[in-house]
């Protein structure tokens, strides 16, 4: 079966189109991804968009950044919250597909950062 290659900077628009979030965007070009399936990707990047705006009612950073080590996409917050609710587990067995791993990051009612981090 052929892969598809995926643009992940129109697959963020296109996303935040659909959900109507309120974010501000910095979104790097010719980041894309080789898949069978795109929908748990899609499913992930939901979660992380939900996962994200519930924590603040302030716009969300989302950024999307290639390296030498692969791509990031980031969901940035600011937040008063000490007790962020866990992640479920569920959402790095999706990301096992695309060679990806979602970490978070940040400081204690402050901010906080979800980063999906596709290694090359």
């Amino acid at each position: 079966m052929e892969k598809d290659v995926i643009d992940l900077r129109d697959l963020i628009l296109m996303i935040k189109e659909q959900k109507g979030v309120n974010a501000n965007l910095a979104l790097e070009f010719d980041c894309v991804i080789e898949t069978d399936d795109v929908k748990p990707l899609v499913k992930v990047i939901n979660y992380a968009i939900n996962y994200i705006n519930q924590l603040s009612d302030q716009p969300q950073q989302i950024s999307l950044n290639t390296s030498m080590s692969g791509i990031t996409i980031g969901f940035t917050t600011f937040t008063n919250m000490v007790d962020l609710p866990a992640i479920n587990p569920q959402v790095n067995k999706a990301l096992v597909a695309y060679n990806a791993v979602l970490e978070q990051k940040g400081e204690s009612s402050k901010y906080t950062q979800l980063l999906i981090r596709f290694r090359k």
